[in-house]
């Protein structure tokens, strides 16, 4: 569980991970997603070895060229919840049912 959560911590291996859900990348089309701005491509690489060390991305490997995706390892219904949850808001019935008492008692 520590590793799992160590390894989304960090902005740029949640970014992987992100863009890794839409679905299994190379290295460059990594590279593409999280932002050649923002890295270089030894970095994403250097960032994707390490997450598949610790068993939280797979790949296949056809001729020099490795495909990247999600581990099969960890349930990945939790990074998508806790995206939409912080990016989208949360719209959850037992969310819900907190902020209607939060709201009755502050009003």
């Amino acid at each position: 569980m520590i590793r799992f959560f160590s390894t989304i911590a960090d902005p740029t291996r949640l970014g992987i991970l992100l863009a890794l859900a839409e679905g299994k990348k190379t290295v460059n089309q990594v590279y593409d997603s999280v932002g050649r701005e923002k890295m270089t491509l030894s970095a994403i690489s250097h960032q994707l070895k390490q997450m598949e060390q610790a068993d939280v991305v797979g790949y296949n490997k056809s001729g020099r060229e490795k495909t990247f995706h999600l581990s099969e390892n960890f349930c990945w219904c939790i990074l998508r919840d806790a995206y939409n949850h912080f990016s989208k808001g949360c719209k959850c019935k037992e969310c819900a049912k907190i902020r209607q008492v939060k709201n009755r008692k502050a009003g």
